[in-house]
């Protein structure tokens, strides 16, 4: 009963602990995710803290201009698509393989 008022009312707390979670960010370590800020174009305004499902403190890395490469970080884009600036941009190693070789800018919507 616990587990269940625990799962329902944390958000998604579990999966901090889900070995799913674990599995995910693995393989975005291993595809090169990263999610790139640019402190320029960053309103302050947490937009992006709000939307990620697992509690990254992305608007301090946007402060810095850090990439996300957290392995908590499950590759959603929720902070991405929620950042009203657009000032930060998802990308991987196929993204940014793919793009180079047609030309194309590295912004790429979820």
């Amino acid at each position: 009963m616990a587990m269940f008022f625990w799962v329902a009312f944390t958000g998604r707390g579990y999966c901090h602990y889900c070995s799913l979670g674990t599995v995910l960010g693995l393989i975005g370590k291993v595809a090169g995710q990263k999610i790139t800020t640019d402190n320029t174009k960053c309103a302050q305004c947490s937009k992006c803290n709000s939307a990620c499902p697992m509690a990254i403190d992305i608007r301090k890395k946007a402060e810095n201009s850090e990439e996300v490469k957290e392995l908590r970080c499950v590759g959603c884009g929720h902070c991405v698509d929620a950042c009203p600036t657009k000032s930060l941009s998802y990308s991987t190693k196929y993204l940014d393989r793919k793009q180079r070789k047609q030309g194309t800018s590295k912004d790429v919507s979820i």
